[in-house]
């Protein structure tokens, strides 16, 4: 079987999220597990992004027009590493089919409206992994004022304030990700306010507030799975919960709740929720429990996002 019969097969089973009008930003073909390992394709509304660690250069027409033959698409970008690393730029950006974009894309999740750029050398803007996290968001941040770490691009906090959270605080350490983060909020007629949107150190920050006095009713916590090498003389290596939980419980008010993404591989959800129960000395207790949605087909669980939302007791 050729990889472009398995991305065929991949594609007829996302029927539900095609017929979706509130979902246009979803995986297509998740290599990993439908066929063939550093392969990926997505969809970005009307825009189809292949991203290959893999060679699969002799392939790439024949997967196009796989694609094109299954679903419009007024662009076909395919996006090329030399190998995994989580800091690296993309080889080269280039259309298979049609033009480029020149400026970001409308998408659409779980009925809320975001910007993309499928066609930047190092993020997409959305990360499509992260829409069972929103929808949670969505139905539980009513009333509560919330905190948005590692905010990128602000999806996660969007979700909160359409979700009817009382306030919601954005905190990066690059302010790029935070302009699209308040476009976000416009394009979702949203409310703005300019001191939400924090461009800084998670770490130095999270002592200031609790030295401040500063609490919230829910705080998102994903932090990135590696952080790049200039950063590690001044913070832990990503995932490190032991450190990031001592820094956010000040801030969890009673009976607030704590999101957690987990994203490395190298530990399972259980390592993971561990680390945080010890190093909240029991305070935080898991609840609801999620993953990655089916588009990221996997058949072991641990190599999908895992989330876990503890409650403040």
């Amino acid at each position: 079987m050729t990889i472009a019969n398995d991305v065929r097969t991949a594609y007829a089973l996302r029927g539900a999220l095609h017929d979706d009008s509130a979902q246009t930003a979803y995986r297509l073909f998740h290599g990993y597990a439908e066929g063939c390992p550093g392969l990926t394709i997505d969809r970005y509304g009307d825009v189809l992004l292949i991203v290959h660690k893999t060679d699969v250069e002799e392939e790439l027409a024949e997967i196009t027009k796989t694609l094109l033959d299954c679903h419009p698409a007024s662009c076909v970008i395919a996006k090329a590493h030399r190998y995994f690393n989580w800091d690296a730029r993309a080889l080269s950006v280039r259309a298979l089919h049609g033009e480029l974009p020149t400026a970001p894309i409308g998408v659409l999740d779980n009925g809320l409206r975001f910007w993309a750029t499928p066609h930047d050398h190092e993020n997409n803007g959305l990360f499509l992994d992260a829409r069972p996290a929103r929808r949670w968001i969505m139905d539980n941040a009513t009333g509560r004022r919330v905190l948005n770490l590692f905010a990128y691009t602000g999806s996660l906090g969007v979700a909160a304030a359409a979700g009817g959270a009382k306030s919601v605080v954005h905190v990066d350490n690059k302010k790029n990700p935070l302009a699209i983060a308040r476009d976000n909020h416009r394009l979702n007629d949203l409310p703005v306010d300019n001191r939400a949107f924090m461009c800084g150190d998670v770490y130095q920050h999270l002592p200031r507030a609790a030295k401040a006095g500063v609490t919230f009713d829910a705080i998102v916590l994903d932090p990135p799975p590696r952080v790049p090498a200039r950063g590690h003389r001044r913070n832990p290596e990503g995932q490190d919960f032991e450190k990031l939980i001592e820094l956010t419980l000040p801030l969890l008010a009673d009976d607030g709740w704590l999101l957690c993404f987990f994203h490395r591989f190298d530990r399972t959800r259980e390592q993971f929720e561990s680390e945080v129960a010890e190093a909240s000395a029991g305070q935080l207790e898991p609840g609801w429990r999620g993953i990655s949605g089916d588009d990221f087909q996997e058949d072991n669980p641990e190599k999908k996002l895992r989330l876990t939302a503890f409650t403040h007791s």
